[in-house]
């Protein structure tokens, strides 16, 4: 990632000296949905330009323009000058709105608002059309709602069908998991409106029963119930549950796969938790389901260790509680490919995982520029808790420029790594498609890609050049200067890319997402001091990811931006501020650019989610430990995001923190403002074990059974203590119960996150 977005900003610097006639003027923008005036298209129509011969305009002008030169001169236009465009030698009145019906008769005809599928309105006070985009039907009139962005008249409802948006789970007798629903246009993605009028029925209410508020509860019969909802007129929606049996009298824990709520299996121990005496070690039953009748401890420590899916404990649990340990599968992917961008077999590993490739399909997009950049991948879920680059842009490919590429000075007959996600061609191809993996089953794909124009990147010239000829890169200073670039990106989205082979040699799935959303709307992000790393320097480079929160847990991105405590650390050492404008005295705002919610992401039942990381990333000599902070503001379901959200302090580290591979022990320090901890062992070939500490502040990590990798040991990319916040009125017992909010669908439910690598030891400065 470092290497290509210096690339891609170093290269079209070069670009521009290296064009053959010597300019640097970019491609005409004819039709940027954030321009504001009409693109300035005519030589004429300028202050300096070539005009028609005088002969053929001042006998015609009340207000002839031509200076002595036989130049286009606006200052000889009437006062205010501002008012007037001198054009083949006569002023003539700028296009002025005074009111919104202005701009919707005549806004795009003068090329103010270029994009009709947007209301065209006005700003009063300085004349100018803008394109209006809504963010929830309470931005539209009575009787409308916000479909993409657009207010609509709602179809009638006997033409919608019903939708069930949770994902699979188990429940166990009593407990309860609502249903969220609501109706969408069957010809058009775009729509959603609120349910009313359903009929709920089970097929198995000894299973599962559901009351006429779509309300599941829990049976006295193990096995799978579906749920139908159903409208007036006969359209369906359906929805499976599982239903497990606890202990009569005593612990249960149901282990499943958190995409399809089957059973997981593997082996387990229980040790009581006081004292560290193992009660049982075992095989996990087939149905996934833990009993463990009549315990003597009082409180109990679980081990899961799941054959095909991450590990988990469970530390202190209550000896009679029943969990539900909803599991990620196991996922180890690396790509490699040739010169011609066929698979290398022998450099490619795919456990778990099939190929996903494609490209943005740019059809539709307005803006025209010498440089695409594209970022492509699946929606994250809790995955965000500990931030890094992966999980954003996808695993690493090692690959080949284009052969033809047009990158001066850029030899193409090596393979470079680059994240797989990755877009970048320059005049022509260079890395011309994304090359993602994921597991088996159905993905939501978000694409933020666009086209860059050579001026664009000028004012941010002196700081990329010195981050690629410094040798070694400094990716703080790439982000803050790359990624505020992207604000006239398009958005694109595939609300379902089904992956069905997975392993070596498997068959690849193909997707060329198409560019369909403008960012049209913008949340302005007051960012509060940077955490500090206990004297050894700050998480300084940010990210900012917003877009829609889904009902099961995903954040699908339709917006980003970044910046760094400092562009240059010389002149401006790190001081734990990250302002967006580093030339204004004042502390600025960032702004992020976002989608407007479409093509299935909206409804009522949909937020917008915005996170604000600030991470550490490592360079040479560098003494800080790789961690990250978090804060992740929600708007309500339904409403739009916030236009200047009050953002909390970014949450802390515990930097006494330790792990002993020798001893086994690791050991978390306090945080203030941490509701839970946890230890994360993340496995270099994608097997992880994520120990929740619940209180306790130092655990022995168990060996696991004869016969198992021992996953805290093996094969060990990173040792993360990670901290959560949780939401008011959130508690991690209830979240732990099957139904309701549940381990899987905690994104919703979080407000700040940390995380610390303690894989080698932090050593701090003497104070």
């Amino acid at each position: 990632m470092k290497y290509v977005l210096a690339l891609a900003a170093a290269s079209l610097l070069a670009f521009a000296a290296c064009s053959d006639d010597g300019s640097t003027n970019p491609a005409t923008d004819t039709a940027s949905p954030t321009d504001t005036t009409a693109p300035d298209t005519t030589e004429a129509d300028t202050e300096g330009g070539d005009a028609t011969s005088p002969e053929d305009t001042t006998a015609t002008c009340e207000h002839p323009c031509l200076n002595a030169f036989g130049k286009n001169d606006k200052s000889l236009c009437p006062s205010p000058q501002s008012d007037w465009n001198c054009v083949e030698g006569c002023c003539e009145l700028k296009f002025r709105c005074a009111d919104d019906d202005d701009c919707r008769a005549l806004g795009y005809d003068e090329g103010q608002c270029t994009d009709e599928r947007f209301d065209c309105r006005c700003t009063v006070t300085t004349g100018v059309c803008y394109a209006f985009y809504c963010a929830a039907d309470a931005d539209c009139e009575s009787g409308e709602i916000c479909a993409a962005g657009s207010c609509q008249v709602p179809p009638a409802a006997t033409g919608l069908t019903p939708r069930i948006l949770n994902r699979p789970t188990a429940l166990t007798t009593g407990a309860t998991m609502t249903l969220a629903t609501d109706l969408v246009d069957p010809t058009n993605a775009d729509v959603a409106v609120a349910a009313t009028g359903l009929t709920f029925t089970s097929d198995h209410d000894d299973v599962a029963a559901v009351s006429a508020e779509g309300v599941v509860t829990g049976g006295s019969a193990q096995g799978t119930a579906t749920i139908t909802a159903a409208t007036a007129g006969g359209q369906t929606a359906t929805w499976t549950v599982r239903n497990v049996l606890p202990a009569t009298d005593g612990f249960t824990a149901v282990i499943a796969d958190e995409v399809t709520a089957e059973a997981a299996a593997g082996k387990y121990a229980i040790l009581d938790h006081t004292g560290g005496a193992v009660l049982v070690e075992d095989v996990i039953p087939t149905d996934g389901v833990i009993r463990y009748e009549n315990p003597t401890a009082a409180a109990l420590d679980l081990h899961v260790y799941a054959t095909d899916h991450d590990w988990i404990s469970w530390l202190g649990a209550d000896a009679h509680a029943t969990l539900y340990l909803p599991l990620a599968r196991t996922l180890n992917s690396k790509v490699e490919l040739d010169m011609a961008g066929d698979v290398v077999a022998e450099g490619t590993t795919l456990e778990g995982a099939g190929i996903v490739r494609g490209m943005p399909d740019m059809a539709d997009y307005l803006r025209e520029g010498s440089l695409e950049i594209g970022l492509t991948s699946f929606a994250l879920s809790s995955a965000l808790f500990d931030f890094n680059l992966k999980v954003l842009l996808g695993s690493d490919v090692k690959r080949f420029l284009d052969p033809n590429h047009h990158i001066p000075q850029v030899d193409g007959s090596s393979p470079l790594t680059v994240p797989g996600g990755i877009v970048f061609n320059l005049a022509g191809p260079a890395v011309p498609s994304f090359v993602l993996t994921a597991g088996e089953g159905h993905h939501r794909m978000w694409t933020l890609s666009g086209r860059l124009d050579i001026t664009e990147i000028g004012e941010y010239s002196a700081t990329i050049v010195n981050a690629v000829t410094g040798g070694d890169l400094d990716f703080t200073q790439i982000v803050g200067a790359v990624f505020p670039l992207f604000r006239n990106f398009w958005s694109g989205f595939v609300a379902d890319v089904d992956v069905t082979a997975t392993g070596p040699g498997s068959a690849e799935t193909t997707v060329d997402p198409k560019l369909r959303m403008p960012l049209g709307l913008e949340q302005s992000l007051d960012v509060p001091p940077l955490p500090e790393l206990g004297g050894l320097g700050y998480a300084d480079a940010l990210f900012i990811l917003g877009g829609a929160l889904t009902v099961d847990g995903f954040l699908v991105p339709l917006g980003l931006n970044g910046g760094a405590d400092t562009s240059n650390k010389e002149q401006n050492p790190p001081d734990g501020i990250a302002d967006a404008n580093e030339h204004t005295p004042e502390k600025d705002p960032f702004m992020l650019p976002l989608a407007p919610l479409y093509g299935g992401l909206q409804g009522p039942h949909s937020s917008y989610l915005t996170a604000l990381v600030a991470v550490a990333i490592k360079g040479s000599g560098d003494p800080r430990p790789d961690s990250g902070s978090g804060i992740l503001v929600r708007s309500e379901p339904g409403h739009g995001p916030a236009a200047a959200p009050t953002l909390p302090a970014f949450l802390g580290f515990p930097l006494t923190s330790a792990w002993s591979s020798e001893t086994r022990v690791a050991t978390v320090g306090a945080q203030a403002g941490a509701d839970v901890q946890r230890v994360l062992f993340k496995g270099k070939t994608g097997r992880h074990w994520t120990i929740w500490l619940n209180g306790a502040t130092s655990v022995t990590v168990p060996t696991p059974p004869e016969g198992v990798d021992d996953r805290a040991t093996t094969n060990i990319e990173s040792v993360l203590v990670n901290c959560l916040d949780l939401a008011d009125g959130e508690d991690m017992a209830a979240i732990a119960a099957p139904g309701g909010t549940t381990l899987d669908n905690l994104l919703g439910h979080v407000s700040r996150i940390s995380f610390v690598d303690v894989k080698s030891p932090i050593v701090l400065p003497e104070q």
